[in-house]
Parts: C-alpha cells; structure tokens; sequence
C-alpha cells in the first residue's frame, strides 16, 4: 500500500531513515527540521509518499517544494514499480540518491521523462580527517554578511558552478531557510568572496556537504578545498561525520577530497529531468 505520510507517521519514518544513516540523510535532515507537512514557502518541505507492507514502512519517496525527489526504500519489485508510477505523474527536477535507490527508477520511466543529464558520482565520507590551512584567507557565514552580496554570490555560484538560475528571492530563501548546523559558508580573500560550501543534510550522525564552488578567476588556488576543510573542522567538532558526493570525472576534486581524509563509501547519482 502506497499513501501520503503525515505528521504522525514521523517516529515510524525516523525510525526506518535511521537504518541507513548514509542514504536516508537528505530525508532525515528535512524531517528533522521542518517535518512531513508541506508548507508551500518552504523549499525544503514537500510531499512525502511512503510504501507499506503488512503496516510496516519499507520506503519513502519525498517530492520537495525546491523540484527534488529523492527516495530510500527496500529492493522489492513492487516498491520500484508504485514509485515509478508516481514518478510518471508527478512533476520534479531532478531525481538524486545512492545509485541503488536512483537507477532502478531512472530506468523504469526515463522514456516517458525527458532526461537533461545524468551524473555518476561517489558518496565520500571523512573519518580520518586531514585538515589543510590557507593563510590570508577567511570565512564568513551567509547569515553574517551583506545580504546583497551574497545574494549574488549564490545566484552566480549556481550559475555557472549548477547551471541553475535563481531570482534573487529564492536566493535569499536558500539563505533564510537553514537551520543552526547548517552553514552556508563563503571564503573571503582580501575582502572578497571568492569560494563557497554549505552543509545541505544534517542528521544526529552526520553533515553532508554540498555547493563547492570557486570563482573561475580564483581557481587552482586550493580555496575549495580549503573551505571544505573549515566545514569538516566545525562538523567534526559537533561530532559527526562528515560525508559529501563528487563526480566520479571530476579527478581533482576527487583527489583534493582523499587528501582532506574522505574515502569511498557508495555509489551516488543525480538525474536531472526538463520540467
């Protein structure tokens, strides 16, 4: 059975999120912060349809305001299958998630949606952190700055790092709406904003990272890595862990990230759709 989840399914949908603390993490941090009600000015909330088998939970598939859909759910043949049902109905933008939760459903309805891109990438997580410094370098938070200064930043960092525009007021949405762990930090070198890197899931387990993007002028001087490096120091000082997804072509990120202490943990995949 197949149904929308409301406001009292949360411990039963925590529950089951909590036994894949890795896959579940995008889900768990919205739960945990603004809950299963969609509240339409909010980006980070949406509509979440879960998949039961004699009442017990065996996956949830979440429909956020923001245009994501990224689901968790056991390997069964009928999960796949509702899923990609609604999938077929529903309007999204991108579909992103563990490779094991992404491709059966990307195959199951990728001739009936017409697919943008599709990028391989590997789920990375940090437990023998390595931290680097830059001297003459210094981070600030969004909430902490300008707020037209960074209002552009943003706009530009997905730009031309995301190929996504964003009006200056869904800009400052993905300012405002952010909950205390996470930061939306920007490096700044000789009163400039030059690189950037947010958490964009926090659990009680976890921070993932996500938005590293250096400005073209300013690249090839380890800045992203650097605030990648600030983000892990502050994760880990929370005591998590923390974990991140990079394009399995883009190699010196890759490298960068090995060198910082992050290792292989999953396969992970990012489907954008045109809407």
């Amino acid at each position: 059975m197949i149904r929308l989840l409301t406001e009292q399914d949360k411990v039963q949908v925590m529950k089951y999120l909590q036994k894949d603390s890795f896959g579940g993490a995008f889900i768990l941090g919205n739960l945990l912060g603004f809950g299963l009600e969609n509240h339409k000015d909010q980006r980070r909330c949406g509509d979440y349809y879960g998949y039961f088998s004699k009442e017990e939970l065996i996956g949830v598939l979440p429909f956020y305001n923001m245009g994501s859909c990224i689901p968790v759910f056991e390997d069964k043949k009928e999960v796949v299958a509702s899923f990609a049902n609604i999938l077929r109905m529903r309007q999204f933008q991108v579909l992103i998630g563990m490779k094991k939760f992404i491709k059966p459903l990307y195959e199951a309805v990728s001739n009936e949606k017409e697919i943008v891109s599709y990028q391989e990438s590997n789920y990375f997580v940090n437990k023998h952190f390595s931290p680097l410094n830059l001297e003459n370098t210094a981070f600030s938070d969004a909430r902490e700055i300008n707020n037209n200064e960074a209002v552009e930043f943003i706009r530009r960092a997905y730009r031309e790092g995301f190929h996504h525009e964003h009006t200056p007021e869904e800009a400052r949405k993905i300012i405002e709406q952010r909950n205390g762990e996470e930061e939306y930090l920007f490096l700044i070198v000789d009163g400039k904003i030059v690189a950037q890197a947010y958490i964009q899931a926090v659990t009680d387990k976890i921070n993932q990272i996500g938005g590293v993007f250096t400005l073209e002028g300013e690249r090839n001087k380890r800045y992203g890595k650097a605030i990648v490096s600030e983000l892990c120091r502050r994760i880990i000082a929370r005591g998590k862990i923390p974990t991140l997804s990079v394009r399995k072509d883009n190699t010196p990120a890759v490298k960068a990230y090995v060198t910082l202490g992050f290792s292989y943990h999953d396969d992970y995949l990012i489907v954008k759709c045109k809407v």
